[in-house]
């Protein structure tokens, strides 16, 4: 079962390309970041039109609260703290160490939230950001262009995605 991870993965971050390189939307309508309504909802399926075209799913918040430690079958390993409340960042630390390739650190002090809705997103120097988002029952937190946080800083180029189980507070 363990193997199955990493091409689970694989095929999870392909789909995600996927979706976001096809997504189409037939008219754009301005809902503002605090919009009660979208917090309120519960989560669900985009509703189909008549005529087969699908209508944008409501923006909705999302809290998440963690403390967890992971390992995968390659044998990268890491701890996190995450406290998310409406898609408020309140606490953020992750530690990653990839054994042979180096160790990544991502502390809250580095950044700035820069985005709570659709997803979040976290900015700090360097064009370096974290995104945070909601999939069902879990929380995808991706980094991206944070070299300067690795040590060596090639080590950046070997970090997955951390993924929470909201339920559990599990990480993988």
């Amino acid at each position: 079962m363990m193997s199955l991870r990493v091409p689970c993965r694989i095929a999870a971050g392909l789909a995600l390309a996927v979706l976001a390189g096809c997504a189409a939307v037939d008219q754009v309508t301005h809902r503002p970041e605090t919009a009660p309504a979208a917090r309120d909802q519960p989560p669900s399926a985009p509703v189909e039109r008549p005529g087969g075209k699908l209508k944008p799913m409501p923006l909705r918040t999302f809290t998440v609260k963690t403390e967890c430690r992971f390992k995968d079958e390659a044998g990268n390993f890491g701890k996190a703290t995450v406290d998310v409340s409406d898609s408020k960042v309140r606490a953020f630390n992750v530690e990653m160490t990839m054994p042979k390739r180096g160790s990544c650190r991502y502390d809250l002090a580095q950044f700035r939230q820069t985005q709570a809705l659709p997803s979040i997103e976290l900015t700090g120097a360097r064009e370096c950001r974290v995104r945070m988002w909601e999939q069902g029952e879990q929380i995808t937190v991706a980094f991206a262009g944070c070299h300067h946080l690795c040590s060596p800083s090639s080590a950046h180029d070997y970090v997955w995605p951390l993924l929470i189980d909201k339920p559990t507070g599990q990480c993988d």
